[in-house]
C-alpha cells in the first residue's frame, strides 16, 4: 500500500499508527518562494470581510490575480455581494456550473482577475499564471505584480485543508503569497478561546477594523487546528479499532465459504459435529444416496446457513454497537466490552451454523423420482428432498427452483426435458405433521390474501411465509 499527496505530512502520526505507513516529503522540483503572511485577525466577522473585501480590491487593482478560498457556498456569495457593491469584477466558483467554471480556472491567473471559491471547488487546480494558453507577456506582468496572491477567509478545523488553499500559489517556483483573515466569530475561535480575546479586545478599546497581527496568535491558533485534528483522529482510531473485531470475525467466516466453494471436503466435518447414533444413520443415508448427490446437498446446505446466519450475526453487531457507548456510566470500557460481547456473539453463530447443518441433512428424506432412471446421464440433478423443518429449509433452498411433481400431467408432459437449476426438490412440511404438502409446480401458489394461511400448510400467514 503506497500512494501520493501534497498534504500527507500533518496527518503523517495517523498514517502510521493506523496504516503502519511512513510519511516521507520530497522535495519541490524548484525552490519555493512564495512568501506565507501573517494571519490578520479582527474582532468580528463583518469587519473581517470589509478588510477581505479591501484587500482584494487593491491587489487587483495593481495587477495582481487573487484567489480568495471560502469555507462554504454561503459565504462566498456572502463576499461576491460586498465585491460587487466596491464594483471589483470578479467570478464565482462553487462547483454549480462545471463547464464554466473550468474556463474560470483557466484564465484565473490573468493579470488583475478575481476568483472567489470553495475548498471543494478549488481543490487541486493549477492555476497557470498569465492566463492559458501561456502568454509570456501577460505571465511576466503577473510575476511583477508579486504573483498568485491565495486569500483564505478562515482557518480551517484542519492544516491540511488550508495548506491545500495555500498551495494553489507558488507552484512550479513561480512567485507568489498567501494569508488567511480570521474573526473571532469564526467556529474554530469560538470554540478555542475566541471570547476570552473578544473580551481583551473590547477591554483594549480596539475599533472593528484594526486588525490584530502576531506569530504568537497564529500558533495558538495552529494549535487550535492542532486539538481538533487529534480529537478527529481519535474518533477515526476508535471506529477502526471496532471495526477490526467484525473484520476478524469476517475472515473466519469468508475462509470457511471459500474452502466449501474450492471443493474442500467437508463430510468428515459434518460428521464430527454428530453423535455416534446420528452420524450412524447419517452414513446410512449418505451411502443409499450416493457419494456425489451428497457432496453436492452437503456443500449447499452448508453455504446457505453461513449465508443466512452471518446477515443475523452483522446485525446482532449493530445492534450491540449501537448501545454499548452506555456501558461507560459503569466506569466500564465500552471497547472491551464489545469484544467480549462479541466473540461470545461469534462463538453462538458458529454453533447455529453447525445445529442447522446437521438438522437438515439428519431430518431431510431423499428419495430418487422417476427421473433417476435417467442418472447415467444427470446423476446430481433430480432428487427429492422431504421432512425438512419449514424454517430452516425456506432459509436454505430459498432459491432453489421446484420442480412438477412426478404424477401430474405437467411432469409426464416435460418428463423429457432436462431440469433447469441444481437438480433439488424441496418438499417442506410443519414439524410434527405426518404427510408433507408439496406446493404447486414452479414454486408459485395460486393467489392468497396476504393474511390467509400459507398454502405450503406451515401454518403461517401467507405474509409471513412465502409471501415475503
Amino acid at each position: 500500500l503506497a500512494g501520493m499527496t501534497g498534504t500527507a505530512e500533518t496527518e503523517a502520526e495517523e498514517f502510521y499508527k493506523i496504516y503502519k505507513l511512513d510519511v516521507v516529503v520530497i522535495p519541490t522540483n524548484k525552490p519555493m518562494i512564495r512568501q506565507d503572511l501573517q494571519d490578520q485577525i479582527y474582532k468580528t466577522e463583518e469587519a473581517k470581510f470589509r478588510a477581505v473585501a479591501a484587500e482584494i480590491k487593491k491587489r487587483s487593482e495593481r495587477g495582481q490575480p487573487v484567489l480568495v478560498g471560502t469555507i462554504s457556498i454561503e459565504k462566498s456569495e456572502k463576499l461576491s455581494r460586498i465585491l460587487k457593491r466596491l464594483g471589483v469584477k470578479h467570478e464565482v466558483l462553487n462547483a454549480k456550473h462545471h463547464e464554466r467554471e473550468a474556463k474560470i480556472i483557466a484564465q484565473a491567473g490573468r493579470p488583475g482577475n478575481v476568483t472567489v471559491a470553495t475548498n471543494m471547488a478549488g481543490r487541486g487546480v493549477d492555476i497557470v499564471l498569465g492566463g492559458s494558453p501561456f502568454n509570456k507577456k501577460e505571465y511576466e506582468k503577473v510575476v511583477k505584480a508579486g504573483g498568485l496572491h491565495v486569500l483564505g477567509t478562515e482557518r480551517h478545523e484542519a492544516r491540511r485543508i488550508d495548506n491545500q488553499l495555500r498551495g494553489r500559489s507558488g507552484r512550479q517556483g513561480d512567485p507568489g503569497s498567501s494569508q488567511f483573515y480570521v474573526s473571532m466569530d469564526d467556529d474554530l475561535m469560538r470554540i478555542f478561546g475566541g471570547e476570552r480575546m473578544k473580551k481583551l479586545m473590547n477591554t483594549l478599546r480596539l475599533p472593528d477594523d484594526v486588525p490584530i497581527e502576531h506569530p504568537l496568535i497564529s500558533r495558538s491558533i495552529e494549535s487550535a487546528q492542532r486539538k481538533v485534528e487529534g480529537y478527529n483522529f481519535d474518533i477515526r482510531k476508535h471506529l477502526v479499532e471496532y471495526d477490526d473485531v467484525a473484520n476478524k470475525h469476517r475472515q473466519a467466516i469468508y475462509s470457511k465459504r471459500r474452502k466449501i466453494l474450492e471443493g474442500g471436503d467437508i463430510h468428515q466435518e459434518i460428521l464430527d459435529l454428530m453423535d455416534d447414533e446420528a452420524r450412524k444413520e447419517y452414513e446410512e443415508k449418505y451411502n443409499k444416496v450416493g457419494k456425489e448427490i451428497m457432496d453436492h446437498i452437503e456443500r449447499m446446505v452448508y453455504l446457505r446457513s453461513i449465508d443466512t446466519m452471518w446477515v443475523e450475526h452483522l446485525n446482532a453487531l449493530d445492534l450491540l454497537r449501537e448501545g454499548i457507548g452506555l456501558r461507560g456510566y459503569g466506569q466500564r470500557d465500552p471497547l472491551v466490552e464489545y469484544k467480549a460481547e462479541a466473540y461470545a456473539l461469534f462463538q453462538r453463530l458458529l454453533g447455529n451454523i453447525n445445529s442447522q447443518v446437521v438438522e437438515i441433512l439428519l431430518k431431510a428424506e431423499i428419495s430418487p423420482t422417476p427421473r433417476q432412471l435417467a442418472v447415467e446421464r444427470q446423476p446430481a440433478r433430480v432428487m427429492q428432498m422431504r421432512g425438512a423443518d419449514e424454517q430452516m429449509a425456506a432459509g436454505t433452498f430459498g432459491n432453489i427452483e421446484q420442480e412438477p411433481a412426478a404424477s401430474s400431467p405437467l411432469a409426464r408432459e416435460n418428463d423429457s426435458q432436462p431440469t433447469s437449476s441444481g437438480g433439488v426438490e424441496v418438499t417442506v412440511r410443519k414439524r410434527g405433521q405426518g404427510q408433507p404438502t408439496t406446493p404447486p409446480s414452479g414454486g408459485i401458489f395460486p393467489k392468497v390474501g396476504r393474511n390467509d394461511p400459507c398454502p405450503c400448510g406451515s401454518g403461517k400467514k401467507y405474509k409471513k411465509c412465502h409471501g415475503r
